[in-house]
């Protein structure tokens, strides 16, 4: 039996989406499915299942020896979601190896990585924002309205946008302030 929970995390926020997966799994749910604010989970016998998150863009070359590492360690590979990839290990009582994902160094480069797909993706917003919408107004169009209306969200997307920045970049400098190794 499937179970669908709506629920909104942010980059900024991942340890309280673990606590969130590892209190389901405790429920008995299985994490098979993550979509943005959506994640799908499959009734399984209650477990104490531990949660990691990456997040990465390469090649697929890359990718195999990727998850070939994570999968010699013990991680298994929940979902892969726009970057993002979900491992879990399960955890008999017994020691699990969290350092591929708990040493402040290996999530200083995922933010890092992070914040190099914001910056790439947020400079077609930065452009229309600052360059081409302050032109707008000498050139001649008939649907003003549109224009207007156009403003308005992009101007709404690049204040998100500039605070998702501004909280992974306060995120980063908490681990690097933080040496806890």
């Amino acid at each position: 039996m499937k179970k669908v929970v709506r629920k909104m995390f942010f980059a900024w926020n991942e340890e309280k989406e673990k606590l969130f997966l590892e209190e389901m799994a405790l429920q008995g749910y299985r994490l098979v499915k993550v979509q943005v604010g959506k994640y799908t989970f499959e009734e399984d016998k209650p477990k104490k299942v531990i949660y990691q998150f990456d997040f990465r863009t390469f090649n697929k070359d890359g990718e195999e020896e990727y998850l070939q590492i994570h999968e010699d360690a013990g991680w298994n590979l929940v979902y892969k979601y726009s970057g993002w990839y979900y491992f879990s290990q399960e955890s008999n009582n017994q020691e699990v190896d969290l350092s591929l994902f708990n040493n402040n160094e290996s999530k200083r480069a995922k933010y890092i990585r992070l914040l190099l797909f914001l910056f790439i993706t947020g400079f077609p917003l930065y452009y229309q924002t600052l360059v081409f919408f302050p032109l707008l107004d000498e050139w001649k169009f008939e649907f003003h309205s549109f224009y207007f209306f156009f403003r308005i969200i992009a101007l709404i997307l690049t204040g998100m946008h500039i605070f998702a920045v501004t909280k992974i970049l306060l995120q980063y400098r908490k681990l690097k302030n933080n040496i806890k190794e």
